[in-house]
């Protein structure tokens, strides 16, 4: 099991590459935080991971000026998936660890499940099974707590189950 097969993150949908490409055209040249954190979000899904994140780094460094503490770490977690998708796993694993602590020390609930969520996937990556477990753990406990969709928590439930078997078929 890849992290690609975790259940999408809560509020997560990613768009379909034909719908990504005409909104990233309508976006254009817009430079609002939103839309700069919106194109990346779209170049990351079309796999112009490059560009994603160029761009990931532009949102992040609008969103610090604002001022805005979530706004930032929400970037902090968009660029933590496009290094994900790049590869680039102990870059993704620490932007995503930071995520989750200021989500918790915040108490921002949606926040926190979808850095939790991000956590577990490149733990997977790493093969860190053990650390996975514990984050989707976590996950479940968060998100029970929070009322998301039984289907949400089914997909959850499924996720560990595939961790717990990997772990125990596969080398420590």
């Amino acid at each position: 099991m890849s992290g690609d097969h975790f259940p999408p993150a809560p509020g997560a949908g990613s768009p379909s590459q034909e719908e990504a490409r005409s909104r990233l055209a309508e976006l254009g040249s817009a430079r609002s935080t939103d839309a700069v954190a919106e194109r990346a979000e779209l170049l990351r899904v079309l796999g112009r991971l490059d560009e994603a994140l160029a761009t990931a780094e532009e949102s992040y460094r609008l969103a610090f000026f604002t001022g805005d503490r979530e706004l930032v770490t929400e970037a902090r977690l968009r660029r933590a998936r496009v290094l994900r998708d790049q590869g680039t796993l102990e870059r993704a694993f620490t932007e995503a660890r930071a995520c989750r602590e200021t989500a918790r020390t915040e108490q921002w609930g949606e926040l926190e499940a979808s850095a939790l969520h991000q956590l577990a996937a490149v733990q997977v990556d790493l093969g860190r099974l053990d650390d996975a477990r514990v984050t989707v753990s976590e996950l479940i406990e968060l998100r029970v707590g929070q009322h998301a969709p039984q289907e949400q928590l089914s997909g959850l439930n499924a996720a560990l189950e595939t961790i717990m078997r990997r772990m125990l078929t596969e080398p420590a």
